[in-house]
């Protein structure tokens, strides 16, 4: 299956627009603890502990996007060197039909 270039360029300036209007309206969200008491060292535990899971996360899915990066580069060079057996065949293709055509 291709990738449909044509649609992703043509889609990159709205795909923009919305990126900014979410970060606007993340920069206009209050905080949840604005106003508000601080909370107690239990809760500061807790939210360390989500905090260190979302690292966590993370960092298995960086790891996960490393190992796709690495098989589509293989894949690529698997691609590009079948690409030039193709072109030298099609070289070797064109110089017997010239020789056939002039004998």
């Amino acid at each position: 299956m291709s990738v449909p270039w044509l649609q992703i360029v043509q889609l990159v300036p709205s795909i923009l627009d919305v990126s900014r209007e979410l970060m606007r309206r993340s920069r206009r969200m209050p905080l949840a603890g604005e106003g508000a008491e601080l909370p107690a060292p239990a809760d500061f535990a807790g939210r360390l502990a989500a905090l260190e899971e979302n690292e966590r996360r993370q960092a298995e899915l960086v790891a996960q996007m490393a190992e796709q990066n690495a098989k589509l580069t293989q894949a690529l060079m698997l691609l590009h060197r079948q690409m030039r057996w193709t072109w030298a065949a099609l070289a070797v293709a064109i110089a017997l039909a010239i020789v056939a055509l002039i004998r």
